[in-house]
C-alpha cells in the first residue's frame, strides 16, 4: 500500500510517495498521481523519503512521469531515496533519467 501525497513548493509539484509503491498499489497509484498530468507548466519532484518499496509498475509509474515533464520541457527529479530503491532505480536506469535531490 501506498500513500500519495501531492503539494506544491518553490515552483513545482511534489509528489510524497509513502509505503510500497507496489503491483497492488500502482492502480490506484495512477489515479491519485492523476494531478501531476494535468499541469504541464512546472518540474516534478518526486518525494522517496517514506518509500519503502518500488516494483515494475511503480518504475513505469515513474517513467510517465519523466516523459510527461521531458515533453513540456521540464525536469524530473528525485529525492531522499532509501539504499533499496536507489538500487531498483539505478538497475532500471532511472537515475539517468531523473536527476537527484538530498
Amino acid at each position: 500500500m501506498v500513500k500519495i501525497d501531492i503539494s506544491e513548493k518553490d515552483g513545482r509539484l511534489v509528489a510524497a510517495l509513502c509505503g510500497d509503491l507496489d503491483n497492488t498499489a500502482s492502480r490506484e497509484a495512477e489515479k491519485a498521481l492523476a494531478p501531476l498530468f494535468e499541469r504541464d507548466d512546472c518540474d516534478i519532484l518526486v518525494e522517496c523519503g517514506e518509500l519503502d518499496y518500488i516494483s515494475s509498475s511503480g518504475l513505469r509509474i515513474l517513467l510517465n512521469i519523466y516523459k510527461h515533464v521531458r515533453k513540456n520541457g521540464h525536469k524530473a527529479i528525485v529525492s531522499h531515496v532509501n539504499e533499496g530503491v536507489e538500487e531498483v532505480l539505478q538497475l532500471g536506469g532511472f537515475l539517468q533519467l531523473f536527476e537527484k535531490e538530498e
